[in-house]
């Protein structure tokens, strides 16, 4: 699908475009699976396919615990599905997904996890439906092997990205491109517990928000793990909701103040979350510091719907506005700014365990890179083992990168990152880590590359031990709207 933009008359020249899309679909689920000695655990899932043509999709896609005695328990991966059409209205999607992850003592093995499905799904709508599902979750070196029913929200949307030279300006838009996000946050947050461990943890994390058609109202999602204190392997992943307003308009329109939910799936690192449903209540506040940078702060409760976790929660945040200007009238230009989305395999050699050993693992991971210049850009970054007897071991990463001209064959880069690991056995040292990597690229279609690197991971705590890195990755580039 192709709509073109007029340009509009500015000082500055403006590089004729259109505005692609790619159609995409969401889909949420839930089915309880059987774990040995009869227990079961409620599974939530959520996938964004891409469509790559003929009925055909592919993408990121995650299950987590939500019910019964595992929270903490993650796996990510990559699902690929193809869609059949029965009748008007109804259509079967046949699907298979392969991930890495685990958490909180499930017999996981390494934590390969394959999960074939057959979903029947109903039209409710232009762009909904809903439907069962069948699916088999097998991990085949651990013990888990289960077949269920479950339930399926489904919808079609479609990306959005500008098909324009990087760099070139861009008149406002009146819609958002890519996932429609406006602003990305990078976080750091303590938890200081009620009940259960005196000594309060840290975490590290990144949060996405979207403006609403209502004035002040925001939606969005937030990731954090530890990175400090004595719960290295704990993850939480939540979806929130944030109403502000500006108390003193006229004399500081930057400063807002308001009220933030969110809720979501938790768990791992000892933190008694139950079956992993959390929720957060906080006030919040928040500040423009320089034009499309936003600084932050939240103060709240967290708790576990069926667990024994309660804490306060101090959270501080900067964010960056992604698209400036989106449905303004002032004329004001933006620039076409790539961003990057990157599948990757990492070997790590000689991994620290809790138990003294070293021993290597894989991991399958999801990247998110978006240039902030023509050869800068920042970089979010999940992985999880799939083997190596590591199964719930995860890392979640924020930093900068450094690369060579996109419009070459061939390029090189630089990343430098830190974050938070832990879990499967893995000694972290309180869960900070750093992670360095090199790597090369080589462009065989004008925006897909194929990437190998070298580098190295290290803890960040004290008896932090440094791990060789390798890694294997294929990146799909976008033109979205940014300063």
């Amino acid at each position: 699908m192709l709509i073109p933009f007029a340009a509009v008359a500015q000082s500055e020249s403006i590089v004729p475009r259109r505005v692609d899309t790619v159609p995409t679909s969401g889909m949420l689920g839930f089915e309880s699976i059987r774990l040995p000695n009869h227990e079961r655990v409620g599974l939530a899932s959520a996938a964004f396919l891409f469509d790559v043509g003929d009925d055909w999709g592919i993408g990121p896609a995650v299950h987590a615990a939500a019910t019964g005695k595992h929270g903490g328990f993650f796996v990510g991966g990559v699902e690929v599905q193809r869609r059949w059409g029965i009748m008007p209205g109804l259509s079967i999607a046949t699907g298979l997904f392969a991930g890495g992850g685990g958490g909180t003592g499930a017999p996981v093995g390494n934590g390969l996890m394959l999960r074939p499905a057959v979903t029947l799904l109903k039209d409710l709508g232009p762009s909904l439906q809903a439907g069962l599902s069948w699916s088999s979750v097998r991990f085949p070196s651990g013990q888990i092997s289960s077949n269920q029913i479950g339930l399926t929200l489904a919808w079609r949307n479609e990306f959005a990205y500008l098909n324009a030279p990087m760099g070139s300006s861009t008149s406002p838009l009146s819609e958002s491109t890519g996932l429609g996000f406006d602003r990305m946050s990078v976080t750091a947050s303590r938890y200081r517990f009620t009940n259960g461990p005196e000594r309060p943890i840290e975490l590290a994390g990144a949060q996405a928000e979207r403006r609403s058609d209502i004035p002040g109202f925001t939606w969005g999602m937030e990731a954090a793990a530890a990175a400090k204190g004595d719960a290295a392997g704990y993850l939480e992943l939540l979806g929130s909701a944030a109403f502000s307003t500006a108390p003193v308009p006229r004399a500081l329109p930057s400063w807002r103040v308001g009220v933030r939910l969110s809720a979501g799936l938790a768990g791992g690192g000892s933190v008694p979350t139950g079956g992993g449903l959390i929720g957060k209540a906080a006030v919040t506040t928040e500040i423009g510091i320089v034009p499309g940078w936003t600084a932050g702060a939240d103060y709240g409760q967290v708790w576990a719907a069926n667990g024994d976790m309660r804490a306060r929660q101090t959270r501080v945040w900067l964010g960056i506005d992604l698209e400036p200007g989106l449905g303004a009238g002032d004329g004001n230009l933006g620039h076409v700014v790539r961003t990057e989305w990157v599948a990757a395999i990492q070997h790590h050699a000689r991994v620290l365990r809790r138990d003294g050993s070293r021993q290597g693992l894989d991991t399958i991971g999801l990247e998110l890179n978006r240039y902030i210049g023509e050869h800068v850009y920042v970089s979010g970054q999940v992985h999880s083992a799939f083997t190596g007897g590591a199964g719930a071991y995860s890392v979640g990463l924020v930093g900068v990168g450094l690369a060579t001209s996109a419009d070459a064959p061939w390029r090189a880069g630089l990343e430098v990152l830190a974050g938070a690991s832990g879990g499967g056995g893995v000694q972290t040292a309180g869960g900070a880590i750093g992670q360095g990597m090199l790597w090369a690229g080589w462009r065989p279609a004008a925006r897909s590359e194929w990437r190998a690197g070298v580098g190295f991971m290290r803890g960040l705590g004290s008896g932090g031990r440094e791990s060789p890195v390798m890694q294997v990755s294929w990146s799909r580039a976008f033109g979205m709207v940014g300063r």
